[in-house]
């Protein structure tokens, strides 16, 4: 009898490990992971909820034998990483639960480093993309408070550009990385990060409120030799859309309207950075020196704050006066580097209401001025790769 019991014991074990090892089967070679990362602890925390039901909608039309959607989200409670992958049946797209964790700061640079590391290690693939989800404002310092980071958690705490860059280095190189957070497309930003992905996705000015439409965003991201560009073209053709956008917005708009506004969304490829920093340095070398004033009235300004810290790059370049042949060869390294650009006719700001993006390039620039000496210049020259890449320590500035 006990000889039996033991006999029935060992078949169930290798009932059990040849189960496991055919669900490892089913889920095949691994195509790409993407990890959308939601620091939601703000205003946008209802814009979380609604983009994971439009990731879970997309997915429906994704393999996840081959794919994998993982999606941290984080809107005050309860912070978890999960997978969104299909019942056994493929009828229905079910949240699967890799890790909880206790209240948190999401923006943290160690805590962020911990889901990166467990969600890229624990499901590894072929290729993989990152989606950053929350406020952004570019390259600036997070101690200027209202402006200057990615990422918000909470009321107070905030990622410097500087901090994402180390949190990166923790993550395996990535095919895209897909902004979708305000003010983040610019040469600064982009230049900071080409060590770290393929291509950048974003946008110079302010999002859609709702953020991604991710029921078009995610099969695009999954799709076979799916490209960056073509990640962009369902971000921007959704809200592009003849039969939605009007290029404004009704004042007694809310969550679940749709959205009428417009967008913006660039491609940037990373590789072209290096030979876009040296066209760009020959250009500002020659026409800006010993501190001279820039002008910038005949420049779109993507920021209809006061502040205006965005400024529309090609708009820079083409306003300093340099020849034709200068200006065509800086600009075929821009074309080269910026290889998506799309916007619809207008976009809004939550600042200033509708505005023409007439003059508008894809990508945003700083341009210097006397009244931000005493710590936004400072803060460029010490911390900004761009400066000295581009130039700009040797104009004075």
């Amino acid at each position: 009898m006990k000889k039996i019991k033991i006999f029935s014991l060992f078949v169930c074990l290798a009932m059990l490990v040849i189960a496991c090892h055919n669900d490892d089967d089913e889920r095949g070679v691994q195509m790409r992971t993407v990890l959308v990362y939601i620091a939601g602890d703000n205003s946008l925390r209802s814009f979380a909820t609604e983009d994971l039901a439009e990731m879970t909608e997309g997915m429906q039309s994704v393999d996840d034998n081959s794919y994998n959607l993982l999606v941290y989200i984080d809107t005050g409670s309860s912070p978890k990483l999960i997978r969104l992958k299909k019942d056994k049946k493929k009828n229905v797209v079910q949240e699967e639960l890799i890790a909880t964790y206790e209240g948190r700061n999401s923006v943290d640079v160690s805590k962020m480093k911990e889901v990166i590391n467990t969600a890229f290690s624990e499901y590894p693939a072929q290729s993989y993309g990152l989606v950053l989800w929350s406020h952004g404002e570019g390259w600036l310092a997070k101690s200027q408070n209202k402006t200057r980071w990615w990422g918000q958690d909470g009321g107070s705490n905030y990622m410097d550009i500087s901090e994402l860059k180390d949190v990166l280095r923790n993550a395996p190189h990535l095919s895209f990385l897909l902004f979708d957070a305000c003010f983040m497309q610019s040469v600064e930003v982009v230049y900071e990060l080409k060590e770290h992905a393929d291509y950048i996705i974003g946008s110079p000015t302010e999002i859609p409120a709702p953020g991604a439409p991710y029921q078009k965003v995610v099969p695009a991201m999954f799709a076979n030799n799916a490209s960056a560009t073509d990640i962009a073209k369902a971000y921007f053709e959704f809200y592009a859309d003849e039969n939605l956008y009007t290029g404004k917005l009704p004042y007694n708009w809310g969550l679940g309207d749709p959205w009428t506004a417009g967008v913006s969304v660039s491609v940037v490829n990373t590789s072209m950075l290096e030979q876009l920093a040296k066209s760009s340095s020959e250009i500002i070398l020659k026409y800006i020196k010993g501190r001279q004033a820039i002008a910038t009235s005949g420049i779109l300004c993507y920021d209809c704050r006061s502040s205006k810290y965005y400024y529309d790059f090609d708009g820079l370049i083409r306003s300093l006066g340099s020849e034709t042949s200068e200006y065509e060869a800086w600009k075929a390294a821009y074309d080269a580097a910026v290889v998506y650009w799309k916007t619809t006719p207008n976009n809004y700001s939550s600042y200033g209401g509708s505005f023409s993006m007439n003059g508008s390039a894809g990508l945003s620039t700083y341009i210097f001025r006397q009244s931000y000496e005493e710590e936004i210049n400072p803060f460029y020259r010490q911390s900004i790769q761009w400066y000295s890449a581009a130039g700009w320590d040797e104009t004075g500035w």
